[in-house]
């Protein structure tokens, strides 16, 4: 029997890098908001028996009020506040997993080009290994330069990936880790960087450059012309 997956998607960031007064999740492309896209990608899966959205406190009301009947026919089973960083908001999460949860995804809610393929590696991956994410190599030359923006050194691309979402652990694995940082003033910027930090080994998905996650307009103006062509 395979195990039940959860999936925590962390919506509270303050969306600064924008520069708009509405935060990135629910911005609307194609006339629906960004986070009904990502959500569209997992609440098919039979394997998905959850969703937990995690949104800034000031989003609660409105997106309970707005949309919490429609949230529910996407597994959305809880719509909780996030903490001040991105880690408080994932323990949030976390600390809201239905008891027969075996494997947890954590997926950015401002990543909705994610495919199913990918998705559905990231969770046997974390069954077979303990903990797996999605990332993709490095293509650009990388320069590490001092705080004048002065090149100090090209950096080996050759072993460099860039992270994705989504990341996936076994519900032991990233309960316990997140249970050792909790009280950290150190941030991280991943889930994979907690469960590394605990000692415990990550292994890597090949994912897909058109993943990305929407930080900027320029990213934002990527995203709606790769969604509307699907």
């Amino acid at each position: 029997m395979k195990a039940d997956v959860s999936v925590i998607i962390p919506a509270a960031g303050l969306s600064l890098r924008m520069g708009t007064r509405v935060r990135k999740p629910f911005k609307v492309i194609g006339k629906k908001p960004i986070i009904f896209h990502t959500l569209e990608k997992f609440y098919k899966l039979r394997r998905i028996k959850e969703i937990i959205l995690v949104v800034n406190k000031d989003d609660l009301s409105t997106v309970i009020k707005k949309w919490s009947d429609k949230l529910k026919l996407y597994k959305v089973a809880a719509i909780i506040n996030g903490g001040k960083r991105r880690q408080d908001s994932v323990f949030n999460g976390l600390r809201h997993l239905n008891s027969d949860t075996k494997i947890v995804l954590i997926h950015d809610a401002v990543r909705p080009l994610v495919n199913i393929k990918i998705i559905m590696a990231v969770i046997e991956k974390a069954e077979e290994r303990g903990a797996a994410i999605v990332a993709t190599p490095m293509k650009s030359t990388v320069k590490k330069v001092n705080s004048n923006l002065g090149i100090i050194e090209t950096v080996p691309r050759h072993d460099l990936w860039m992270a994705q979402t989504p990341q996936g652990f076994k519900r032991d694995i990233i309960i316990g880790a997140y249970d050792k940082i909790k009280n950290t003033k150190t941030e991280f910027t991943d889930d994979a960087e907690v469960v590394e930090k605990c000692g415990f080994k990550v292994e890597i998905v090949s994912g897909s450059y058109d993943n990305i996650k929407i930080t900027t307009r320029e990213d934002l103006k990527l995203a709606e012309s790769l969604l509307l062509e699907h």
